[in-house]
């Protein structure tokens, strides 16, 4: 039970990690429809097998680049003649574009890909809960499942809405209270709870509220900064072009060190929850440093997805020293 539980907080966090990717080589669109990609199981390799020819055997549902736009085939045929002809198509109106990245779409594609994975030991926990209640609350294991439902359900709202931002936002925060779930799991099937000060589990939860408002803030300054690049703006300038409200996120992080300091330097001589309290100095430290190779090299794609990373690091150790302790 233990290793499954394992398994599946390995895999989600997987997800996240390949979600970054997917943002930060801006593969979201690889694939214009869901579940498939390009209407297909295997997704394409090269340009030739999305491109309208004559003479060739298409599906139903299957799509493809014709004069500029997407095209999806409402119904199995081959083609015949020299053009694309609408009685076997009709334009696939979701998006504006018709364009193919090979790398896009396979990132992309192999983003889905684990998170189908990662539905399998959530759904064997789910099962193994309702068989054993004991071993696993059922409420637990029935919030992941419906958790990771909900994040494929609106993988397919992100796509079919052509990456509306708030909604991405909502696909991280989703996935966060996922992972989130499993800790639970673990707690419970570890059984253990250490007894501490209320002063300090106080200060556990506070740095858990203000991590997490840091993660939501930081999501939206993302969002303005793939806002002002897309709209041409350099990265050397972003500093200048985003709302001067970012700069809440930026200095937040010393409440953070601040916070985190008094409890962690404190649970050191635990020996139980040493570990907890390094890792989280050791995560924050490296939010402090990526924070600010961010801000000095204008906002470098390659660094942002180990920041959100590190973030959602931060998050679940306090979540897991808060429930792993009691006054």
């Amino acid at each position: 039970m233990k290793r499954i539980t394992n398994i599946a907080f390995v895999l989600v966090f997987a997800v996240v990690l390949a979600g970054s990717i997917v943002r930060m080589t801006g593969s979201g669109m690889g694939c214009p429809d869901w579940p498939k990609c390009f209407g297909l199981l295997i997704p394409p390799t090269s340009i030739e097998q999305v491109l309208w020819a004559p003479d060739t055997e298409y599906s139903k549902g299957q799509i493809v680049i014709e004069r500029d736009t997407l095209w999806k085939a409402t119904s199995d045929h081959i083609s015949t003649g020299t053009q694309l002809s609408i009685a076997n198509w009709e334009p696939y109106t979701k998006h504006d574009y018709a364009e193919f990245n090979v790398a896009h779409t396979w990132t992309e594609y192999l983003n889905r890909m684990i998170g189908a994975l990662s539905g399998i030991p959530v759904l064997l926990l789910f099962i193994l809960a309702i068989r054993s209640r004991r071993t696993i609350p059922i409420l637990l294991a029935s919030g992941t499942l419906a958790t990771i439902l909900f994040v494929s359900w609106l993988g397919k709202l992100v796509v079919d809405g052509n990456l509306i931002p708030f909604s991405i936002t909502i696909h991280g925060v989703s996935a966060l209270a996922i992972l989130m779930f499993i800790i639970g799991m673990m707690q419970h099937l570890d059984g253990r709870r250490f007894q501490i000060s209320g002063k300090l589990r106080l200060l556990i939860a506070l740095s858990f509220i203000i991590a997490f408002s840091q993660l939501i803030l930081g999501t939206q300054v993302r969002e303005q900064i793939d806002i002002f690049v897309k709209a041409g703006v350099a990265r050397a300038d972003l500093l200048d072009a985003i709302p001067s409200w970012w700069k809440i996120h930026r200095s937040s992080v010393w409440v953070l060190l601040g916070l985190h300091a008094l409890w962690a330097v404190p649970l050191l001589s635990h020996h139980s929850l040493r570990r907890y309290s390094l890792s989280a100095l050791a995560v924050l430290v490296a939010i402090t440093l990526t924070g600010a190779v961010i801000t000095q090299l204008g906002f470098p794609a390659y660094i942002q997805p180990a920041h959100i990373l590190l973030g959602f690091g931060l998050i679940l150790i306090d979540f897991r020293i808060l429930i792993a302790t009691k006054r």
